[in-house]
């Protein structure tokens, strides 16, 4: 049971089961649990009504969350695969719409835009890309997912957000472009060829001798990379647009004003031929021969571009040189004696004569500023001394014998002895420089007499006729036989067309005699050549001994250590000579006088090798010489009333005239 304990009355409090008073209390304030008793009524009450708020304010709030996500919940099944009503892309209404209706919705509203975005021109012309071909595409499948999933995430609250924004304000979903600037960049640079031009540089055009010039041109090029950033602007409001190709001037280098200049200097070079008088003569160069020396060059300076126009001085002078070598009037070598080795000259060389190049090109460079009546040079020259005097006679490396030729002209009438002596005494003494080539009918010269010969008896026109120096074939024979043993290389000989007897003598040297070893000349026809290939001069001694009837020729020169020698000669193709004479009508004869010119003599081919050996020993060459002696008839001279129709001799009822003494050297051959 329970026990109670007496203790004051206080109206205040109202004891309750359980509660624990303190022993020490005094007052109500120091009980613990202690609750006046009119309070804890009224505390009572006040749980009671705060516990039915609660329950009612938790009982709205879940209705509100019912309701909320009912009409999510509503929402979604009555919007099922549609747009939520007040939803925009792109100032498009889409709410409401299937994904395909809004698609549609969208593609038409940019439909000018997606046909034809962008318009390009330039000057007239116009380019009308497609968004394909510019890189650029509108991303209208993400701009529809992005309205299709407002209200649909997988978070309540964000949800409710969107929901609430949709019906206060609606919203607005971007429409987004995406941009390849690299293709939009390759479309420009293809237009880039259409529309760029290069800037043209004025430039001289030469049609023969006359410049014309082809005016310059303004570039275009296009700034590719602001065009780029002008459409990427246009793009942004989807709206088509027209854009202007960006471009700038290009301005050439070189400007009408600097070609027609030069054009103005080349003009007064070609004003007129250059006429040069050199002793009295004139050469004339045309206006051709200028137009090749004229050059053009390009300069760059601080003001632009300019053609400096001006005379090639080089090629101009080895034109004057050309011009001197054509004109210069040779001076001679002295003439010398071998003299035991002791050279010494019998006759002084002549200076020679040759155009002044420098002083001509000066003159030639200012007559090229004058107009075309003032355009002849009066050429001054200059003195050549000769290159051999007796300052320098031991310089020349004459020194030793390098080949003897020797012929015999026994049987030889006075006049060909005199033509022989002649031709020896132009040969001797002649000098012939390293490198140079002697020929045979320059050494001699004229064959006249200006030069001591007489006429007599030489073959002309296959057959023996008086001809100034007959005879002469007999000096050329004996220095090709000189040439020859001197081991020289042979450059040009012709050998006799047919054969005579008093060249065998001598004709193979140390070998013995035989025939073949000629040489025949005639003026401005077959020459004799050698060339002095032993790096010093060469010296021709001749000797012509009357008593012995020994033509001689001796060649001196530097040491060569050459040693020739001789295989052959070999004869071959022997034929024996026509038996039919020949009658030849010379209105000189006369009638009834007929003359033998020539005696009939067989043919026959003459082979012989000549082999030079060097210092060392080594063939250093091996060359076969060839003579071909025709089968020769005998010839008659007949006045043209003595021979009949068919060219022989009329019969006649006397006996036949004796022919005139032949010349003693064509008593059995012919001269040469």
């Amino acid at each position: 049971m329970s026990v109670q304990h007496s203790q004051p009355f206080d109206p205040m409090y109202e004891s309750t089961e359980g509660d624990v008073f303190s022993p020490d209390a005094v007052d109500g304030s120091s009980r613990k649990g202690h609750v006046p008793i009119v309070q804890r009524g009224t505390d009572q009450r006040s749980r009671r009504r705060g516990s039915r708020g609660w329950r009612w304010l938790l009982l709205v709030l879940f209705s509100g969350v019912a309701i909320v996500v009912g009409g999510l919940l509503y929402l979604d099944r009555i919007y099922a695969s549609r747009v939520l009503p007040n939803v925009s892309v792109q100032g498009v209404h889409v709410g409401s719409l299937t994904r395909e209706e809004a698609r549609i919705a969208i593609e038409s509203r940019f439909a000018s835009f997606l046909a034809q975005p962008v318009i390009l021109t330039y000057s007239g012309r116009t380019w009308t890309p497609t968004l394909a071909e510019l890189g650029v595409a509108l991303e209208i499948d993400e701009a529809l997912d992005a309205a299709l999933a407002v209200g649909r995430s997988d978070n309540l609250f964000t949800d409710l957000q969107q929901m609430s924004a949709i019906w206060q304000y609606g919203i607005e979903v971007p429409l987004r472009l995406s941009i390849d600037q690299d293709v939009m960049q390759r479309y420009l640079l293809d237009r880039v060829a259409e529309v760029e031009q290069p800037a043209l540089d004025a430039r001289l055009v030469l049609n023969g001798t006359t410049v014309e010039v082809v005016p310059s041109a303004v570039g275009r090029q296009v700034l590719v990379a602001e065009t780029l950033q002008e459409i990427l602007a246009a793009l942004q409001d989807l709206n088509p647009d027209t854009v202007a190709l960006r471009t700038r001037a290009l301005e050439p280098s070189l400007h009408d004003e600097a070609a027609f200049a030069a054009q103005d200097q080349i003009a007064t070079i070609l004003a007129g031929p250059v006429t040069f008088m050199i002793d009295n003569r004139p050469f004339v160069w045309s206006l051709d021969d200028l137009v090749r020396l004229i050059r053009v060059e390009r300069v760059s300076d601080l003001a632009g571009d300019r053609l400096v126009v001006r005379v090639d001085r080089d090629l101009a002078m080895e034109r004057l040189i050309a011009l001197g070598d054509a004109t210069e009037v040779k001076g001679t070598y002295p003439r010398l004696n071998w003299n035991e080795g002791k050279l010494e000259i019998f006759q002084e060389g002549k200076p020679g004569r040759r155009i002044d190049e420098e002083q001509t090109l000066a003159a030639l460079l200012d007559v090229l500023t004058k107009p075309a009546d003032q355009r002849t040079i009066t050429v001054k020259f200059r003195e050549i001394p000769p290159p051999v005097t007796a300052d320098n006679l031991d310089k020349l490396g004459i020194t030793t014998l390098l080949g003897v030729g020797r012929s015999d002209f026994t049987g030889s009438a006075p006049y060909r002895i005199t033509n022989i002596q002649a031709g020896m005494r132009l040969l001797h003494g002649i000098l012939i420089a390293p490198g140079e080539e002697f020929s045979f009918n320059r050494a001699i010269g004229r064959i006249d007499s200006s030069n001591g010969f007489v006429e007599g008896y030489a073959i002309v026109q296959n057959r023996t006729q008086l001809e100034w120096g007959g005879g002469i074939c007999q000096d050329s024979t004996t220095v090709f036989r000189a040439a020859f043993w001197a081991g020289l290389p042979i450059t040009e000989r012709w050998g006799h067309s047919f054969y005579i007897s008093w060249y065998d003598r001598y004709a193979f040297g140390p070998y013995g005699d035989g025939p073949g070893m000629d040489a025949t000349i005639f003026t401005g026809g077959p020459d004799l050549k050698f060339l002095n290939d032993t790096g010093g001069w060469i010296l021709m001694q001749t000797m012509v001994d009357t008593r012995r009837n020994l033509a001689e020729v001796r060649l001196y020169g530097p040491e060569t250590g050459r040693k020739v020698l001789l295989e052959g000669p070999v004869i071959t193709n022997r034929t024996p000579p026509p038996t039919e004479p020949v009658y030849v009508a010379v209105p000189e004869r006369p009638v009834g006088q007929p003359r033998q010119s020539d005696k009939a003599r067989g043919g026959m081919d003459i082979h012989f090798t000549r082999i030079v050996l060097g210092p060392d020993g080594k063939e250093i060459e091996r060359r076969e010489f060839v003579t071909r002696f025709k089968p020769w008839p005998d010839i008659f001279e007949y006045n043209p009333a003595d021979l009949g129709p068919d060219g022989k001799p009329l019969p006649t009822p006397t006996p036949p005239p004796q022919p005139e003494p032949l010349p003693a050297e064509i008593s059995t051959e012919a001269t040469g």
